[in-house]
């Protein structure tokens, strides 16, 4: 068969098919589509040329219409009834196929087979009244609704008010009468009870839209009942329940899954403050004053997560921002398949509870006088504080304090100043405390204080004269300025004791022996700590007599070229001659001086007696060699520094660049930017600055390079190390080569402290240090020893 059909033969069909409106198709007896009309490409969405040539794929017979679904191009699969007609043309059997688009007739049946199942299934009933005749259509659904068969029911609107509750008639026929007159497009929505067979009333939703006819006027109104009956009984139940739940004495609130507040009762607004619409959306975490502890947040969310009650303690806000504490129960609400879409919580207000409970809590373990730990809290403390310093290897020290005098001031002033002095005497010694610590109240005027995280017993004295020198500030009792102090006993754990008992038992024999010495007197249990203690009060009052009556001296040690044994400086060290103690070594005051303050004044004593040396060597025409001053790390970071040594300098009239000073690594790093600041105003003066003992401590390179200094002093525990076999020991070596050469790299003269052999002396200059001070030149001697140096 030719692929398409003869011209005289195809124009005649085309003629005839191709103004039709169902598809056609022309198919060989294989069911190759050999002609399309323009309504066939239009049925699947292509061109007639696409369908040329393309086998159709159903199957074709000829009898009844039979139903089939085709694949447009764009709109999906369509419906459409195939008829057949076989047919011989030229003398070929081909098959005219005739398509017609259902698909919108096949959607229309099945929305009214929808409908339909709906009213059924929904239990709709119908109605359609003629405002003409007054005739109405009620629907089997209509009658069914209220118990009523097919005949009990007439064709009437009297039909329909005659069934109508007696006290909702009127009201009814008035909304019916309304909404016939006006007439605006509004539906008729309204809810009333009928009269059921059985003698019972149902609530009927009804709900109706007019019809208007060719004159425009409302010709028919037609509409629908729904019972909702059961949906009343419900609201009313949930009524009933809601205002069961909003009058409830307890909190309410409920919130969805991820704590957005939905609902608050009564209760929680009085108890809050807060308005209803004021809750709606906020997080109720969002009202805790505090975020809620991390075990509770932690319990509560694990609990509720696996579909548990929650039942706990936690304080919430007020819109005041006071807080109150709630008892509250949270439960999950979940759907049937078990997903949580809420959650209620049901509380209590106990903040008076709580109040009362911690009052009595507090009153059990504290004193009702100044408010302070009492004696059961004390031992718990400790004991617990005992724990801690066992496991984190640190001392303990109890203090037993008692009030000096106190019995004078009961007796002269009476009891109720005696106890506004205690009250008082409370607040002061609660404000000295460190963390950790913990003060109590024994009884009468008598106190405990328990000091922890202590590496050494000295760590206590400190806080004892602390706590001595606050009280030395009067306490007014009324009009009465008074001065008081305590008498001390301290014990040490673990040295005294590892119990509690024992520790305090131990304090309180040492406050015996402190009051037997008088007044603000404290005393060590410890023998050992009782004689360091009382040496170090000796050694302060000895220095502080020393500094009066002039028994600091200098000695001086020289600073050498290694390369000729030429001297270069001196530095002036500190020595102390103690008329019965003879001469004491800086390694027994120098350390106190720095803890007590003395050290200021010691500062300024060696460099006035640096100065009248330099002068008393100028005025006999001695040459003058510069003198090194040492800095201690509390007098350099003195704001008045400056002031002082110009002070000095000037009342004896010394050149300044016959002055060095040095200031140890560890200073010079403390506080680097007031450090450059304040070496670069001694530069400026004249002054020349070292920095002494270094490689001891942590160095900034960066910081380093900025330092207004001269010279960098190694420090002598690395040079004495060298001993007499440098290679011996290449870690020291290797610290001095890069010490030395550091220095040269940053321009510094490098010096060598400690230099007692010749071994060390060679190694130095061999690696560029070329200065050195130490015993292999000459130990520190008085001024009138290092003048036979002058003369040599």
């Amino acid at each position: 068969m030719p692929a398409t059909l003869h011209a005289p033969a195809a124009q005649h069909f085309e003629q005839m098919v191709e103004q039709a409106s169902d598809a056609i198709l022309l198919l060989n007896a294989q069911g190759v589509i050999q002609y399309a009309n323009q309504a066939a490409a239009h049925l699947f969405g292509c061109t007639v040329e696409h369908l040329h040539g393309e086998v159709f794929g159903f199957v074709v017979t000829a009898g009844e219409p039979t139903e089939i679904e085709i694949a447009h191009a764009t709109r999906g699969m369509l419906s459409a009834d195939l008829r057949a007609v076989p047919m011989r043309m030229e003398g070929w059997e081909v098959s005219v196929v005739y398509l017609r688009d259902v698909t919108e007739r096949k959607e229309r049946l099945l929305d009214q087979l929808r409908l339909q199942e709906a009213i059924k299934g929904g239990r709709i009933g119908l109605f359609d009244w003629d405002l003409q005749t007054g005739e109405v259509y009620y629907s089997p659904e209509w009658k069914t609704q209220l118990g009523y068969t097919q005949e009990e029911i007439g064709s009437d609107y009297t039909t329909w008010l005659a069934l109508l509750h007696p006290d909702d008639r009127e009201a009814t026929e008035r909304q019916v009468a309304e909404y016939l007159k006006c007439a605006d497009g509004r539906r008729y929505v309204m809810e009333f009870r009928m009269r059921h067979r059985d003698g019972s009333y149902r609530w009927i939703l009804a709900q109706g839209s007019l019809i208007h006819g060719p004159d425009g006027r409302p010709s028919h109104m037609v509409g629908s009942h729904l019972d909702i009956t059961e949906r009343r009984r419900t609201e009313g139940h949930l009524q009933r329940l809601a205002f069961a739940v909003d009058q409830s004495p307890s909190i309410v609130v409920i919130t969805d899954p991820d704590g957005a507040i939905q609902y608050v009762n009564r209760r929680f607004c009085e108890v809050t403050g807060f308005a209803p619409e004021e809750m709606l959306g906020v997080n109720a975490r969002a009202l805790a004053q505090t975020p809620i502890e991390e075990v509770i947040h932690q319990n509560l969310v694990f609990t509720l997560r696996q579909g548990h009650t929650w039942e706990g303690e936690f304080r919430n806000r007020k819109k005041s921002g006071e807080t109150y504490w709630e008892q509250a129960r949270i439960y999950p609400v979940r759907e049937e398949d078990g997903t949580i879409v809420q959650y209620i919580k049901l509380a209590e207000d106990i903040t008076d509870r709580k109040q009362l409970t911690d009052r009595l809590d507090f009153l059990a373990f504290h004193d009702t006088l100044t408010g302070l730990p009492n004696r059961s809290l004390m031992m718990d403390r400790l004991g617990q504080a005992l724990v801690q310093a066992r496991r984190d290897k640190t001392l303990l020290a109890v203090a037993f304090l008692d009030l000096d005098d106190f019995k004078t001031v009961n007796d002269s002033l009476g009891h109720g100043q005696g106890d506004q002095l205690l009250r008082m005497v409370a607040e002061r010694l609660k404000g000295l405390l460190r963390e950790g610590d913990t003060v109590a109240r024994f009884g009468g005027d008598e106190f405990i204080l328990m000091l922890t995280q202590l590496h050494a017993p000295r760590d206590v004295i400190p806080v004892v004269e602390k706590l001595q020198m606050a009280f030395t500030q009067p306490i007014t009792l009324g009009q009465t300025p008074l001065v008081t102090g305590f008498s001390i006993g301290l014990a040490i754990y673990p040295t005294d004791s590892h119990r509690a008992e024992d520790l305090i038992r131990h304090a309180d024999i040492a406050l015996s022996r402190a009051k037997a010495q008088g007044p603000r007197s404290y005393h060590f249990y410890t023998r050992d700590l009782d004689d360091q203690l009382h040496e170090r009060m000796q050694l302060e009052q000895a220095m502080r007599c020393g500094l009066e009556q002039g028994q600091f001296l200098l000695h001086y040690q020289p600073c050498m070229d290694m390369r000729n044994n030429r001297m270069l400086s001196m530095e002036a060290l500190i020595r102390w001659q103690h008329p019965d103690w003879g001469m004491v070594m800086p390694g027994r005051f120098i350390p106190l001086a720095e803890e007590t303050g003395l050290i200021i004044e010691l500062g300024s004593e060696v460099l006035r007696l640096a100065c009248l040396q330099l002068k008393a060597w100028q005025s006999s025409g001695r040459p003058l060699l510069p003198l090194a001053v040492n800095l201690s790390p509390r007098e350099f970071h003195q704001s008045d520094l400056l002031e002082r040594i110009m002070g000095i300098m000037e009342e004896y009239e010394v050149d300044t660049r016959l002055i060095e000073f040095e200031i140890t690594e560890s200073a010079a790093m403390s506080s680097v930017e007031q450090t450059i600041d304040t070496l670069s105003q001694l530069t400026r003066m004249g002054f020349r600055i070292s920095i002494d003992d270094f490689g001891t401590a942590y160095s900034s390179l960066n910081y380093l390079k900025r330092l207004p200094v001269q010279s960098l002093k190694i420090d002598q525990s690395f040079v004495r190390d060298l001993a007499d076999d440098p290679a011996a020991h290449p870690q020291d070596a290797a610290i001095i080569r890069a010490i030395i050469g550091l220095a040269g790299n940053l321009g510094l003269e490098v010096i060598a402290e400690g230099v007692e052999t010749s071994a060390q002396r060679e190694f130095l200059l061999k690696h560029g240090c070329r200065v050195g001070q130490g015993y292999l030149f000459s130990r520190p001697v008085a001024a009138a020893d290092i003048e036979t140096r002058f003369a040599a």
